[in-house]
């Protein structure tokens, strides 16, 4: 893009410029004047520029901004503009870059949310919500995910609603490249389109931008642009020029054209009008189509590959760790396929064992191909997608990126020492050394927080762009959705989605913070669905010195919730809990109980609200799988054989190692609902150990409900009330 300012005629009055590179309906602008003050700014289009520039006037200032992309609406208010456009990619760009005026210094950042700039003082302000633009946002589609049962159909329903379509690719993306040939033979005579990134290598989400490369050959051009001395920087400005006069000149295809000559690789960006699929176009490097065909070999070298990588690319954008100033996709991708290399999970072979069997072919000095049909040892690994997910959490989340570079080409990592020393690096690296011993400025960056080699391109470091902040940020997920799946591997990693995705779980560091609500809280409900009439007396429907049947059955159901979550957390998570009664008339009252004693019906039915205080210092929700023996008895319930397994894993642990105890020590209030019938669990964190608290939460959030419900169908099937659900353990 050129930063040559126009200086078009623009309407102030209005909330809207025209100019000519966009040719504005004026008119039809003013008379929508009301309308735009009544909508909401999208903070993920809009930006706010305060102070404004002295030595620049408001109209070339609008002018620069408008030839950005297609602009919505705009608003000066005092000494700041705010301005929204039709998509977030101007956005992006303009952010990137603080010094477009020579001598100016524009001070640009994202408008907030809810921050309304047709409200001005003295006027009532309407806070509307705004909701980015996401389509595959988790809320969105959890319906469709929490509604199936198993961690591999919940999968499947994932994958299903974020993932393009093969029809969507034919019919959106690839007549894209065909119609670019046509429009640019004009002046490219010998152009060609290829496509490239993650809509090749079959992991791409529904509305990705499309990667294109254009081969435009030399004819056509100058003769001077082709010698070997021609300035690479004064030739991408004459392609680019070129460019842009065709895109502008076909308004019914091309859309916020924006261009970036000086970035490493020199793109344009656009929206293809036909298909509304936005585009960056590249005439520079061929590269990225090898290094495609690569990634896209990985995604379907084994079954289990590809829903991998697509369900580890949505956890980052879940958590927003991936995208610009933060982890690349493709650096995300190619963190994936190391740790698939590695000889402990076995599932990818180096690039370099797939390219010895073939006749190198050379781009840019680099080998390009590789034999996909290699003969490689069967797989012997069995573990599943889960497993693996849970696993590559538990690799980086401790991984000493600072010491180490990653290299694909061999699924090894070396000191960064090695890299700055040539001879120290195996032979078969001969290509990079004489690459490097003729672009001594080229070399590896190995100086970045982040350093994993590119497996084609070996002076290129994919990780350069990542922060350490970024990088942190990235290994505090991982620790953190280790733990999740750690707790949710008990149950066969069934509730794991549901768990990880949540909006209100989430690492401690990325949790918006609260006034005043330092300690962590978690809520839930229970609904008495089928089981409403469980614990019953066997003569309940004969009985007539019951007056109101259909409220004892109630009050029966709130007494057995209330005495077996207690039950749970002593008899299974070995808690000792301290029951605090609330009533409306007094403050607190303590209930001593011993441990087999049960909370009473009347306590039960005239308090609306109960606190457990729980503490404990025993671990026992981990390590249950090797104490997990059948057990045959049909007269125990499940909540009577977990809290055996939970005997056997404290034995297990040495009481001499204090090292192994944890702190654990919440509130846990549990609060009756009358419409629906239901109870509203609170647990609320009071001092337990760093992440203890979470981690055990988690296991709570799935493991509660599957006890409950499943003891309760006992208790229907065989006819037994609360008083001898555990007498078999008694005697």
């Amino acid at each position: 893009m050129t930063s040559k300012l126009s200086t078009e005629s623009a309407n102030f009055a209005n909330y809207q410029v025209a100019t000519s590179s966009h040719q504005q309906n004026i008119k039809s602008e003013q008379n929508s004047q009301e309308e735009d003050k009544s909508r909401s700014w999208l903070p993920r289009n809009s930006l706010y520029i305060t102070p404004l520039p002295k030595n620049i006037k408001r109209e070339q200032l609008l002018a620069f901004f408008y030839d950005f992309g297609s602009v919505k609406r705009h608003c000066f208010i005092r000494n700041s503009l705010r301005i929204e456009y039709h998509d977030s990619k101007p956005v992006d760009v303009l952010l990137s870059k603080p010094d477009w005026f020579p001598g100016e210094k524009l001070c640009i950042r994202r408008l907030k949310k809810n921050k309304d700039p047709t409200a001005y003082k003295g006027q009532k302000k309407i806070n509307k919500p705004n909701v980015e633009e996401d389509p595959i946002r988790y809320e969105l589609i959890k319906e469709a995910v929490e509604n199936e049962v198993t961690f591999d159909k919940q999968l499947a329903a994932l994958l299903n609603a974020v993932q393009l379509t093969e029809f969507e690719i034919t019919t959106r993306y690839n007549v894209i490249c065909t119609h670019m040939d046509e429009v640019f033979r004009s002046v490219f005579p010998n152009c060609r389109t290829y496509k490239f990134g993650s809509t090749v290598a079959g992991l791409s989400f529904k509305e990705s931008d499309l990667d294109l490369y254009m081969s435009i050959g030399k004819h056509g051009l100058p003769s001077v642009c082709i010698t070997p001395d021609f300035p690479p920087d004064l030739l991408t400005q004459m392609i680019f020029k070129r460019a842009k006069r065709v895109m502008y000149s076909i308004k019914s295809v091309f859309s916020n054209i924006i261009t970036i000559p000086k970035a490493k690789t020199p793109i344009i960006k656009f929206r293809y009008i036909p298909t509304n699929v936005s585009c960056d176009i590249t005439f520079k490097n061929s590269l990225g189509i090898y290094k495609s065909h690569f990634l896209r070999y990985c995604a379907s070298h084994d079954p289990r590959i590809r829903p991998l990588m697509l369900l580890i690319k949505y956890w980052a954008r879940h958590f927003g760790i991936s995208g610009i100033g933060k982890l690349s996709s493709y650096g995300l991708v190619c963190l994936i396929i190391f740790y698939l290399q590695q000889e402990s999970v076995g599932l990818l072979p180096p690039l370099l064992k797939l390219q010895r069997s073939c006749t190198p072919q050379m781009v840019n000095g680099w080998q390009v191909n590789f034999d996909e049909n290699t003969e490689l040892p069967p797989i012997t690994n069995n573990s599943s997608i889960a497993e693996l997910f849970h696993n590559f959490f538990s690799f980086y989340g401790q991984f000493q990126f600072g010491q180490h570079v990653l290299c694909l080409l061999d699924g090894k990592m070396y000191p960064k020492f090695d890299f700055q020393q040539l001879d120290k690096l195996p032979d078969y690296m001969v290509v990079y050394k004489v690459y490097c011993a003729e672009n001594v400025v080229k070399k590896l960056d190995v100086q970045k927080s982040l350093c994993l080699q590119d497996p084609i391109e070996l002076n290129q470091n994919t990780g350069a762009i990542t922060s350490e902040r970024a990088l942190i940020s990235f290994q505090t997920c991982c620790m953190f959705s280790a733990d999740v799946c750690g707790a949710s591997s008990e149950n066969n990693y069934d509730y794991l989605l549901k768990m990880l995705f949540d909006p209100g779980n989430a690492p401690p560091m990325m949790m918006k913070k609260k006034k005043n609500k330092n300690k962590s809280k978690f809520k839930s409900t229970i609904l008495p669905g089928r089981f409403l009439h469980a614990g019953l007396p066997k003569d309940f429907a004969k009985r007539t010195d019951i007056p109101n049947k259909e409220r004892y059955v109630r009050d029966n159901w709130y007494f057995l919730i209330f005495n077996l979550v207690r039950d749970i957390f002593e008899k299974i998570f070995k808690l000792h809990v301290e029951v605090v009664l609330t009533d409306p008339e007094m403050k607190q009252q303590k209930v001593e109980l011993l441990a087999d004693d049960m909370l009473s019906d009347v306590h039960t039915k005239s308090h609306q609200k109960i606190t457990l205080h729980c503490s404990g210092t025993k671990c026992v929700w981990y390590n249950r799988k090797k104490n997990n023996r059948t057990l045959l008895d049909i007269q125990l319930s499940l909540l009577e054989k977990e809290a055996i397994i939970s005997d056997k894993v404290l034995e297990d642990l040495d009481e001499q190692d204090e090292a192994k105890n944890v702190q654990l020590d919440f509130t846990c209030v549990l609060e009756k609902s009358q419409n629906p019938v239901s109870i509203i669990i609170t647990l609320t964190d009071t001092n337990s150990q760093n992440h203890i608290f979470r981690q055990f939460e988690c296991f709570v959030n799935s493991w509660i409900p599957k006890i409950i419900d499943k003891t309760l169908l006992h208790m229907l099937q065989y006819e037994k009330t609360y008083d001898t659900l555990f007498c078999n353990k008694k005697s």
